[in-house]
């Protein structure tokens, strides 16, 4: 057995007891507490009241979790030494550990008093900024610790953490870069880079980071795993991606997020009956879902004959289209429908649906139409209908169209496109999605398009929403001499949209709002899918059970759109010449 615990010199003199706590510091920074707790209590058996020693013993404390007795020692340090900075600093994280802002703000307050340049006290000013939700704030303190110190990793990767919750994804790349180069330890930096990657559609780099991050561990990191399946999943690698998911699942099975990222890879193989439970935890993620205060029971299939029900609407125009197929099953079966809707689709669903009560709405927390409507038998997202209307492929109907343009309006635009001059009148749309929505994946250029916009005996007309819209087909105006017609009018009122859309012998578009609108129409569109495409468009295949009018033609492989255009070009031309020899 090892006695050298038991013959350590006793610290009696000042000397003995600064070489002691000089040590205890230093081991404990190399991670070894258990021999500084050892050194620490060698002072203390002496100089029971030595601030340092009670600083030390107290940070001891707190990284062994005990809170209670590290405000104790901490507190009664600070009281023998009130200058000791690291002091101060140790209390305000234990203060803001628990939420306890005001002291951890006094703390911080002590600690600048004493070193008016503390990086450490502005970092945590920082951090409780944060805690706060006042991003803005936070980001001002973390400048402020990096001013003073620029390769601080704790402020660089707090900042980075900012900028990628106020969606400044290259600024946040950047900076996470900067904290995981100065401390290749931090994890957390790591899982939020590999986040930011995500962000930016640099999936390639996402699921390296997060590779080496997870390699060898087993329970632990399993938030950072949720990451590993989002990486594997957007760079096609699917069943990896599920298997990452159910390995989350495994130890925490109420894991919203590998339950909610998992449905879309079970959806997407048109497995519907296991993979709508897992799609109704998009309920309980906060980015997935926005809450809503609705006091009716919810609707779990239960007889609807004489009963009310309200669908309230949730996600993209989309989304909301693809939703209200399920709408007539409702009626069908005797039920009193309220339709809530956003307020561009509200002229739409009105027609569309006679039966129906619709309801426009700005998706407040709590709707303000609930004073109209009384007591009603039940509620439901409208994401949750097809849980229990769509658990088969063979629940799709074979519908020609549940949507119904406006008449006068389909006139008015059938005018205005016939007088774009003989041939196909095609509508086109390049560019899908936002920055957090995969837009670089499904959105492609005009110059892109050029195999398909020179397919003579075609007339095309821009159905892309977006300010970018009319400079960009000004510009290809001016470089190929090909004119694209853009009606502002029509891409501003959807309700007008839907009315141009009837007017256009088909659509071309990639994955966007436009399919779901001409989709829902019943008019026929065809679809330029990415090889990693969203769960609504499967894994294979040339059709979506939505909507039978929408013909699918998918990459062989990420970013080669080439041969996904030439074969809509193909196909363009033997549909322009069918209709000349008519």
């Amino acid at each position: 057995m090892n006695q050298s615990t038991e013959q350590s010199p006793p610290a009696g003199s000042h000397g003995d007891t600064e070489q002691l706590l000089d040590d205890a510091e230093r081991v404990l920074a190399d991670g070894d507490a258990v021999q500084a707790e050892r050194l620490v209590r060698l002072v203390r058996n002496n100089r029971p009241d030595h601030p340092l020693a009670l600083f030390l013993a107290g940070r001891l404390e707190r990284l062994a979790g005990r809170h209670d007795a590290a405000l104790e020692l901490l507190g009664h340090a600070a009281a023998l030494d009130p200058k000791h900075v690291a002091t101060h600093l140790e209390l305000a994280l234990l203060h803001r550990r628990v939420r306890d802002f005001d002291r951890c703000l006094d703390e911080l307050s002590l600690a600048l008093y004493y070193d008016p340049d503390n990086t450490t006290a502005f970092t945590e000013l920082g951090a409780v900024h944060q805690m706060q939700g006042d991003l803005d704030g936070a980001i001002e303190y973390f400048l402020k610790a990096l001013e003073r110190n620029p390769d601080h990793a704790h402020a660089l990767a707090e900042l980075g953490l900012c900028y990628l919750r106020k969606e400044r994804f290259a600024e946040a790349i950047e900076l996470l870069e900067r904290a995981v180069e100065r401390d290749p330890y931090n994890i957390a930096a790591q899982n939020h880079l590999s986040f930011a990657c995500v962000r930016l559609e640099e999936y390639d780099r996402a699921l390296e980071i997060m590779q080496k991050l997870t390699k060898g561990t087993t329970r632990s990191m399993l938030w950072q795993r949720i990451n590993l399946g989002t990486a594997y999943d957007h760079t096609g690698r699917f069943d990896e991606s599920e298997r990452t998911y159910d390995f989350v699942l495994r130890f925490e099975p109420n894991n919203f997020s590998a339950h909610w990222n998992r449905a879309h890879l079970v959806l997407a193989r048109h497995d519907f009956e296991h993979g709508w439970p897992d799609y109704l935890y998009r309920l309980q993620v906060e980015d997935a879902w926005a809450p809503r205060l609705i006091p009716f029971a919810p609707w779990k299939g239960e007889p609807l004959r004489g009963k009310t029900i309200a669908v309230s609407a949730e996600q993209g125009l989309g989304d909301q289209i693809m939703f209200a197929s399920c709408v007539p099953d409702l009626y069908a079966q005797g039920a009193s429908v309220i339709l809530e809707c956003d307020q561009r689709l509200s002229a739409l669903f009105t027609r569309s649906f006679p039966q129906v009560r619709v309801i426009p709405s700005q998706h407040e927390l709590e709707p303000r139409w609930l004073r109209e409507v009384g007591m009603l038998d039940f509620h439901a997202p409208a994401g949750n209908l097809p849980t229990v209307l769509r658990r088969r492929l063979d629940d799709f109907p074979r519908h020609q169209g549940y949507l119904r343009a406006d008449p006068t309006k389909m006139e008015n635009w059938r005018a205005r496109v016939a007088a774009l001059g003989p041939g196909l009148k095609i509508g086109i749309s390049w560019r899908g999605g936002t920055r957090t929505t995969r837009k670089q994946l499904r959105s492609l250029t005009l110059r892109d398009l050029l195999p398909i916009l020179r397919v003579p005996g075609c007339h095309f007309v821009s159905l892309q929403y977006g300010d970018a819209a009319r400079p960009e087909l000004a510009a290809l105006r001016e470089a190929e001499g090909i004119d694209i017609a853009h009606w502002q009018d029509a891409i501003d009122d959807y309700d007008e949209t839907a009315a141009l859309c009837c007017a256009l012998d088909l659509t071309i578009s990639v994955c966007t709002s436009v399919i779901h609108l001409n989709g829902a129409l019943g008019r026929p569109v065809w679809v330029m899918v990415p090889a990693v495409a969203e769960w609504r468009y499967g894994r294979q295949g040339g059709q979506m059970p939505w909507y039978p009018a929408v013909r699918l033609l998918r990459q062989g492989a990420r970013g080669e759109w080439e041969p996904v255009i030439e074969t809509v070009a193909s196909e363009l031309v033997r549909l322009a010449a069918r209709r000349v020899r008519q």
